[in-house]
């Protein structure tokens, strides 16, 4: 799941950087169909930012549940324990006393979305307008030429 998420915000930046060039390109050649493009790959580029994000809430609320749930407790001196966040110690190097984790341990090993989360949530959103305005910049390029403006009334 960590993988697909990397994919889809690494996608994400990809497509926010052609739409930039495409954009830019649009704007200064006059070409109605590139600014066209460019509101599509906004809105692509907040459709796959709302995929990670999806992602990365489920994948924590997966883990929270498992994590909270279930203390370790040590199998012997020769085995390995799993611990529960996907650690393996080596088995002979810690005592069965030692593996054994408290409740409160395990909650501090939670982790919280904090404002980083907001800000991606935001940049979800401007990317969503950025679309909008960039398809009623290609509507108003379509019916309002710049040689319109030429033409006596």
């Amino acid at each position: 799941m960590q993988n697909l998420s990397i994919s889809c915000a690494l996608v994400c930046l990809i497509v926010l950087g052609s739409a930039a060039l495409v954009g830019a390109f649009g704007v200064l050649r006059h070409q109605i169909s590139a600014v066209l493009i460019t509101g599509v790959m906004y809105l692509l580029a907040a459709t796959f930012a709302m995929f990670t994000l999806t992602i990365m809430h489920f994948k924590r609320a997966q883990g929270r549940a498992a994590r909270v749930d279930s203390l370790c407790v040590g199998q012997g001196a020769d085995e390995a324990s799993l611990l529960t966040d996907g650690v393996s110690p080596s088995g002979a190097a810690l005592e069965r006393r030692q593996l054994r984790l408290d409740a409160a341990v395990l909650r501090a090993r939670l982790f919280a979305p904090g404002w980083s989360v907001d800000l991606g949530w935001g940049g979800v959103a401007l990317c969503a307008v950025a679309a909008v305005l960039w398809l009623l910049l290609s509507k108003i390029m379509r019916y309002r030429s710049p040689l319109a403006s030429l033409l006596p009334a």
